[in-house]
């Protein structure tokens, strides 16, 4: 799995009907790629928090969750879903509708997004301009010092506003790549690397391979589970 600041509700369905317990954990945002192995019957079903949601969604500063996982029933409120009544459901479409619905009531209850880690998100969001401001122009254009706004982004998001850039700027990379382009000097140069070997490092920093290993890997019976062209920005 690619990092792309998301955090996820992950509800593991076929243990909790197995042990009765209930199998549910809020899982942070990742700072570098991971591979799961999986075996077995295999029955989960995950909500996908948007970055910067994970800490107003489980009352609990982003940063803590980096790379790491709380159970759900360690978070401060009650999510309201019982895990091993959720596995009974048979129908996977109801199974959805009850998450949907506790979700949403969790939603109603919270406070207001930060606007500054909210407007810094946007504007490193806009994958179709490939524009990543950098920190010291984003942090002129919100008025705030750059210690100041890395404190609330890294509380928010998880990760600090340089790496969620980079990591912002590399999706793109792949996205472009996924849509048709090829060469990577290009890619590379529009999307603000000073050359195609800065992208090969960070690429390599995130996900372990170069660029042109990743989409070999993608071509493959088995690559990464998020590809260029699914977005959660």
């Amino acid at each position: 799995m690619l990092p792309d600041g998301c955090a996820d509700l992950v509800f593991d369905l076929e243990s909790a009907r197995g042990s009765g317990r209930a199998l549910a954990d809020l899982v942070g945002p990742m700072s570098v790629a991971q591979v799961f192995e999986l075996s077995g019957t295999i029955d989960m079903l995950g909500v996908r928090l948007r970055p910067g949601a994970i800490a107003r969604f489980g009352r609990i500063p982003a940063d803590q969750l980096l790379d790491a996982a709380a159970p759900i029933s360690s978070l401060p409120f009650s999510f309201g879903v019982n895990v091993a009544e959720l596995a009974d459901v048979a129908d996977p479409s109801a199974q959805i509708r009850l998450l949907i619905d506790a979700c949403r009531m969790r939603i109603a209850t919270l406070e207001q997004p930060d606007p500054v880690v909210r407007q810094a998100l946007a504007r490193w969001a806009r994958a179709e301009r490939a524009q990543f401001p950098a920190i010291s122009v984003l942090t002129r254009d919100l008025g705030l010092s750059e210690r100041a706004f890395e404190r609330r982004f890294v509380a928010q998001v998880g990760l600090t506003p340089m790496r969620y850039r980079r990591l912002a700027r590399l999706r793109t990379v792949l996205r472009l790549h996924a849509g048709g382009l090829r060469d990577w000097a290009a890619i590379a140069a529009s999307t603000g690397f000073s050359d195609q070997s800065h992208l090969v490092r960070d690429c390599r920093a995130f996900t372990g391979l170069t660029p042109t290993e990743w989409a070999a890997t993608q071509a493959e019976h088995a690559g990464f589970l998020q590809d260029g062209l699914v977005t959660t920005f």
